[in-house]
């Protein structure tokens, strides 16, 4: 074996040690993994409004929260490719309104505290309006409150929530 065949040979087996550490770092290897429980699914401040929503709430509807946008609204391929679709996979709205028997989507609320008083989040909000609309999705802006007025809320529902729509099965 010539000189230059041990140097190549050296610095192959270097560069193989080293992917193979990379890889086992990037995939978790056998060293524990940098998780930890966020233990509820929505804040405080959200949970006193989901408190209060499911006293408003009809029967035949179910509350999900935190459901990302992009499990709510589709985007055609040329849509993802266009960029929109980036737009919608990282978003998600705070609590989903679905028929229990069929989980057919009735409702979207949004919660708004003081953070979308910025400007990021005006523009934000502005093209989550626009996306839901276009999709056909009724959608409730609910000003983020220390305590909410059950009567209010399931009127609020009630005219934004048809029944019609309820109707059918999943696709």
């Amino acid at each position: 074996m010539s000189f230059g065949q041990m140097i190549a040979t050296i610095a192959a087996v270097f560069f193989l040690v080293l992917l193979i550490a990379l890889l086992k770092k990037l995939f978790g290897g056998a060293g524990p993994l940098p998780y930890f429980s966020q233990e509820f699914l929505v804040t405080r401040g959200e949970h006193v409004f989901y408190a209060a929503l499911r006293r408003a709430l009809p029967d035949h509807l179910i509350i999900c929260p935190k459901v990302r946008m992009c499990d709510l609204i589709g985007c055609s391929g040329e849509g993802w490719k266009a960029g929109y679709g980036a737009k919608i996979s990282q978003k998600h709205i705070d609590f989903t309104l679905a028929d229990a028997d069929t989980t057919a989507i009735a409702l979207v609320i949004e919660l708004d505290d003081r953070s979308h008083q910025r400007a990021d989040r005006i523009a934000r909000d502005e093209f989550v309006d626009r996306a839901f609309a276009t999709a056909g999705i009724p959608m409730l802006r609910i000003p983020a409150a220390p305590a909410y007025d059950v009567k209010t809320l399931r009127r609020q529902i009630a005219e934004l929530v048809e029944d019609t729509t309820l109707a059918g099965s999943p696709t």
